[in-house]
């Protein structure tokens, strides 16, 4: 069901503001630090995946501190 949406979407962006609209606060945040704990998955964190996700957390309506909050939150889970 989520790749015919993504499928008639057409971009990043779109898709993006559709889950913004429809998709609750507490579950978009649950999704940034899922996010983050893939990035943390190998122990280290590079420029590009910094970039990845400050763009794709901004996209999803996650601002910056949010972002930092399930930053540390992964961290704690992947410890």
């Amino acid at each position: 069901e989520a790749e015919e949406v993504e499928a008639a979407t057409g971009d990043t962006v779109h898709l993006t503001r559709l889950i913004k609209e429809a998709v609750p606060f507490e579950d978009r945040f649950a999704l940034a630090v899922d996010l983050w704990r893939i990035v943390l998955a190998d122990g280290s964190r590079d420029h590009a995946e910094n970039s990845f996700l400050r763009l794709v957390v901004k996209l999803i309506g996650v601002n910056d501190v949010d972002s930092a909050l399930a930053r540390q939150e992964a961290a704690k889970l992947s410890a």
